[in-house]
């Protein structure tokens, strides 16, 4: 998938990747905040093949999320933005998360559960918890991916009718 990004930054940097109501982002602009984002994430210095999960609406930051990650040697993990909360729970447990990508309206949901590892928001919300606002202010350095085609791995859960995995 990041082939593709580069590929598109090459040819038509100034084109419309994305669209979200009345937000877009060039290929070029989308391009630098996956690598602010993936910049930020290798500097957490989580072992190889760390969880990273996204609990969030759909927006444009979460495909940013989605692609920074898939930038690393991190796994994706994404957690539905429909399940409850003894449900993130178990997932986060389970795979062993070290750090969770999150929204303002999701956020409240990581906090009664008690998370205590690394949180990054979209918006600033909080003093203590780096906001996507943060990083792209402050990591401008050029983020170098090291990842091949298929280098990399998501782990999904989908839940029955009972409930649980």
């Amino acid at each position: 998938m990041r082939s593709l990004i580069e590929k598109a930054v090459r040819k038509s940097p100034e084109r419309v990747a994305l669209i979200e109501r009345d937000r877009s982002l060039t290929y070029k602009e989308l391009y630098t905040k996956i690598n602010q984002v993936a910049h930020y994430l290798s500097e957490l210095e989580l072992p190889k093949g760390s969880r990273i999960g996204i609990y969030s609406y759909k927006n444009i930051e979460q495909v940013i999320s989605i692609l920074a990650i898939l930038s690393t040697d991190y796994i994706f993990v994404p957690i539905s933005r429909l399940l409850k909360p003894e449900q993130v729970e178990h997932i986060i447990q389970d795979c062993k998360i070290s750090c969770i990508i999150t929204d303002k309206n999701k956020l409240k949901n990581i906090k009664e559960i008690n998370y205590d590892k690394t949180i990054i928001t979209y918006e600033a919300i909080e003093k203590d918890i780096v906001s996507f606002e943060e990083i792209f202010k402050c990591c401008t350095k050029k983020y170098d991916c090291n990842i091949n085609s298929y280098s990399n791995a998501c782990i999904t859960y989908s839940f029955g009718s009972s409930g649980f995995p």
